[in-house]
């Protein structure tokens, strides 16, 4: 069996050989397994146990071995028989690799042979070649000789024929002579070194100069009468389009100028017609040129030279020079509204020229395309004909050129009068600034300005329902108005600076009006409280600025959709809204004030109750209640019927806010308060808190408030409740007040704002006693009050157990405590 494997692992025929053979003489296993000796998992134990699975098998043992015996001599048979095989198969392959050794040596031989013999030829070609290029090479130069002397004597001939013609004004004929000459000269302008040929061009320069003054001569004979004008001036067209394009523009410049001599002599500053009352009849004598222009000189011109075009751009340009002079001199007595109707005739005059004649319709030099020269050449009578031809490639390059030269030419009429305004229109600028602040101030008037409704502006949050309207001056919508008809007619001729400048001027209009509101303001502001009709006007004050400051962004916008994107990032009313917001903010603190000093009677009947022997039984409120929930729905009626809902709900929350200030400092202004006068004033405080809460809607005829106002009206006399509640405990300690205010213990000031507090308690026998002395460095440094915002907040921390307060709510009641309380004596230090 290993010798089996060992053969069939050295040679694959053997293999197969032997595999096949031992197939057909061994069945030892099963029909599944045909060869079960090639298994993976051979094992001879195994094996031979299948073979002989009982005692009874062993007979077959030795029948068996003797298969085993006669197979092991047939593989070594055909292992025999295979070495000899492959024995014999080498020595024929290594004859055959010698056999193509062989040929392939054979092949390179021949392969050498014929390199060699390739090389040979080349030499002997290049020989022959060598003979012929430079036979080629002496043809092709007397071939150019013979040429240049062909053209040579040509170009002399036509030049002196040029000039005979030139001087008979045989314009035809000498167009196309004027095309040879220039094809002829383009040869010989690499060859102007030599002194003949440059003689030949300063020749042909100098005949072409004379003609292009003749024929200026014979276009300004034009203006002559009929008898005068010299013959063939109809076929000079055709001599202009033939030479250079700077005498085509030159003959148009001269004929057009000469046309508008009249015009000069007519408009031309001083003269009487000059000025700018005059300027329509300017674009109406243009108007009846061009008429006669058509009648009496249009046949004279192609239609490719757009002589017409050319008359209004040099009108153009001289009624420019007229205006400028013109505006220079006068430009500061000049009527601003007849400057701005000249400047928009003058638009509306260009933008008629720029339809008329577009850019994009110039005619590029078509009529100087040159003819074929040599299909004329026998009416030129010049000889050798096959050295012309139609053009040339330069000639080819130069019309690409002359194309490119007539766009560049193309005249631009939008913007060619109108533009000398700009600098001039700050005049008309001021004239709109000076109306702009008259027209403010007449309907600013008193007794002028309208309060007016804001109709149909929306105020409040979804869940409040439907809209509210507020007061106004009529005066915004009519300054809005006017501004904007300011920028719709500035728009219509400018929308560089005098645009911006324009915008400056409504900066300044809108300064002025802050201006006049806020004088309205200073002179309503007083210590007493405001009648209905001044409480109208400072809420009208307030409707006012928030109309200006809601219609400053869409004028703002309006003029970034047209300004030039130059001034785009400058216009803004930023600062403009900024003033109106301080506005709406002064005018709320004077109605604050109003309200505040209507409560001033009330304030001083708490003030002047002996809270220190205060004895009555705590059963009903003080006097003074009904008098704060008497007034505050009065003086509350005109605020609610004239601001909008959006403002009332702002003012009343800044009401709530300040009042409460005032209450904490009023009870600091008691000095002492006794346990019951403390229980009356927790008492007092918590109808004070019902009038805070029903105030608002009471003068709002029955509009609810929000329920952020009644939260924080809570929260703000929390506070004050809170201060009662710890003088009206007589058994709390420093300790325990400290604990109840969530003061730090181990703070010195908090001890000592702490004690100040407690110092309000009155003794046991009803002595007012003094309050603690105030530090001698505080009666002037006004530390008094940083130290009872402390105690302040100290109370805050201490309802922070009970609800969450946010820190904005504390910095801006801290602001108002230092407001309010910076006047009682003791605590800012003034006697």
């Amino acid at each position: 069996q290993d010798r089996a494997r060992s053969t069939r692992a050295t040679s694959a025929s053997g293999r197969v050989y032997a595999m096949d053979t031992f197939d057909d003489d061994f069945d030892l296993g099963s029909a599944e397994e045909l060869d079960p000796l090639d298994a993976d998992n051979f094992s001879a134990v195994d094996y031979i146990n299948r073979q002989f699975p009982n005692e009874a098998s062993l007979k077959g043992l030795d029948s068996f071995v003797e298969r085993l015996k006669e197979q092991q001599r047939h593989i070594d048979d055909d292992i025999h028989h295979a070495v000899r095989r492959q024995a014999a198969c080498g020595r024929r392959a290594r004859a055959d690799l010698e056999e193509a050794k062989a040929a392939v040596r054979e092949l390179f031989e021949r392969i050498k042979s014929i390199k060699a013999k390739a090389e040979e030829s080349e030499t002997l070609v290049s020989d022959v070649c060598r003979d012929i290029k430079s036979l080629d090479l002496a043809k092709r130069n007397l071939t150019l000789t013979v040429t240049a002397l062909k053209r040579l004597v040509m170009l002399v001939t036509a030049l002196e024929q040029l000039r005979t013609l030139s001087s008979c004004r045989e314009y035809e004929e000498a167009s196309r002579l004027i095309y040879a000459v220039e094809e002829l000269a383009g040869h010989f302008q690499e060859l102007s070194h030599v002194p003949r040929v440059a003689d030949l061009l300063e020749r042909k320069a100098a005949i072409l100069s004379d003609l292009r003054s003749q024929l200026l001569e014979d276009y300004a004979s034009l203006h002559n009468p009929q008898h005068s004008r010299p013959s063939g001036v109809q076929a000079a067209a055709l001599c202009v389009d033939a030479m250079d394009r700077s005498v085509r523009r030159e003959v148009i410049t001269q004929f057009c100028l000469r046309l508008l001599e009249d015009y000069k002599d007519i408009f031309q500053p001083p003269k009487e017609a000059s000025g700018l009352e005059t300027a329509e009849r300017r674009y109406t004598w243009l108007k009846r040129t061009l008429r006669d222009f058509e009648d009496k000189y249009a046949s004279h011109f192609p239609e490719a030279w757009r002589v017409p075009c050319g008359l209004c751009e040099h009108f153009c340009h001289v009624t420019r020079q007229h205006l400028v002079e013109v505006l220079s001199t006068s430009h500061h007595t000049v009527d601003p509204e007849l400057l701005v109707r000249v400047l928009r005739k003058s638009i509306d005059f260009e933008n008629e020229l720029a339809r008329r004649y577009p850019v994009d319709e110039v005619v590029p030099h078509a009529s100087a395309e040159a003819p074929d020269l040599a299909a004329n050449v026998g009416n030129l009578g010049l000889k050798y004909p096959d050295v012309l031809g139609k053009a040339s490639a330069s000639k080819g390059q130069s019309t690409s050129a002359a194309q490119e030269d007539d766009s560049s030419f193309a005249p631009r009429f939008r913007g060619i009068i109108s533009e000398c305004f700009d600098t001039y229109l700050s005049s008309w600028v001021q004239h709109q600034e000076r109306q702009l602040l008259e027209d403010l101030d007449r309907t600013s008037a008193s007794g002028t300005d309208r309060i007016v409704s804001k109709g149909d502006e929306q105020y409040g949050s979804e869940d409040d329902g439907g809209a509210d309207q507020g007061c106004l001056y009529s005066s915004a919508p009519d300054l809005f108005a006017s501004m904007k008809g300011s920028m719709t007619k500035c728009c219509a001729f400018s929308t560089h600076q005098t645009l911006f400048d324009v915008f400056q001027v409504f900066r300044k209009v809108m300064h002025r009006y802050v201006e006049i509101l806020s004088g309205q303001l200073t002179s309503r502001a007083s210590k007493f409280p405001l009648d209905s009709s001044a409480v109208r006007s400072v809420c009208c004050a307030i409707g006012t600025a928030e109309y200006c400051d809601e219609t400053l962004p869409q004028l703002a916008e309006s003029l970034l959709k047209v300004i030039d994107a130059a001034f785009g990032n400058q216009v803004s009313f930023e600062a403009e809204q900024e003033l109106l917001w301080k506005l709406m903010s002064n005018a709320n603190k004077v109605l604050l004030q109003s309200v505040n000093s209507g409560l001033d009677e009330a304030f001083g009947k708490m003030t002047r109750t002996n809270w220190a022997q205060f004895s009555h039984e705590v059963g009903d409120h003080s006097p003074y209640v009904d008098d704060i929930s008497e007034r505050l729905p009065v003086l509350f009626e005109p605020i609610a019927r004239h601001l909008s809902k959006t403002h009332y709900l702002s003012f009343c929350g800044k009401f709530a806010e300040a009042f409460v200030a005032r209450f904490i400092s009023e009870l600091f202004r008691c000095r002492k308060i006794s346990e019951q006068g403390a229980q009356q004033l927790l008492l007092d405080a918590s109808f004070i808190k019902t009038a805070l809460l029903e105030a608002p809607v009471t003068a709002g005829s029955g509009r609810q408030m929000q329920t952020a106002y009644s939260k924080y009206v809570l929260r703000e006399m929390g506070r004050a409740e809170t201060m009662l509640k710890v003088l009206s405990s007589p058994d709390m300690d420093a300790s325990a007040v400290a604990a109840l205010l969530g003061e730090d213990r181990t703070s010195g000031e908090s001890v000592v704002e702490v004690e100040r507090l407690l110092a309000l308690r009155a003794t046991s026998d009803g002595d007012v006693g003094l309050l603690p002395p105030v530090p001698e460095d505080d009666r002037f440094d006004g530390t008094g009050v940083d130290r009872l915002r402390s105690t302040l907040m100290s109370m805050q921390g201490s309802l922070n157990q009970k609800g969450a307060r946010t820190s904005e709510d504390l910095k801006r009641i801290s602001g108002d405590m230092k407001k309010f309380v910076s006047s009682f004596p003791g605590i800012t230090g003034r006697k």
